[in-house]
């Protein structure tokens, strides 16, 4: 199974720039592949869409493409400022879509979610990320030789030789 997140972006060029087919699950016809699309903002449809992918592959009728369409609502990454290619009114459309805001509107309509939930909740995932990136910051880094060593079985003597000069330089 591969799930392709479509977020309608290319960094700042729009997925329908970038190719001709109408969508990306329809890539894999080519390979044999059984694709579907699927709206990504709804979590019980990326659900059932996985769950019929995996019955297929597991009753032995070969792979399954997912495109999940969604919205990328944030910067590509922190060097990018998306306003400069995007409406903000765009964006901000795409938020009522919001996977887990959308995801709570029904819960909380038959008051299985909450406001109150829902600040503990991220009050809880805001713990746990702060625990790990506090986890990965305290990590000795691993010795500068580690990038020669675990790449290939048999290190190529060009390799081998810069290696050992990164040895002979003093360097960890």
């Amino acid at each position: 199974m591969l799930v392709v997140v479509n977020n309608q972006w290319a960094i700042s060029v729009p997925r329908s720039a970038q190719t001709g087919a109408q969508t990306l699950a329809q890539k894999g016809i080519a390979g044999g592949l059984n694709c579907i699309q699927v709206d990504g903002n709804d979590l019980l449809a990326v659900r059932a869409a996985t769950r019929c992918a995996v019955e297929r592959a597991r009753e032995g009728k070969g792979g399954t493409v997912i495109e999940a369409v969604t919205y990328r609502l944030s910067d590509h990454t922190t060097a990018d400022d998306a306003r400069r290619y995007r409406d903000e009114s765009e964006v901000q459309e795409a938020w009522t879509r919001e996977p887990l805001r959308r995801s709570a509107r029904p819960l909380g309509a038959r008051g299985w979610w909450s406001e109150d939930d829902e600040a503990a909740w991220n009050e809880a995932c805001t713990r746990k990320v702060n625990e790990e990136v506090d986890a990965y910051l305290a990590t000795e880094p691993p010795p500068l030789s580690s990038m020669f060593d675990y790449t290939y079985a048999e290190l190529p003597p060009d390799l081998a030789r810069q290696r050992e000069q990164l040895l002979q330089g003093g360097a960890r």
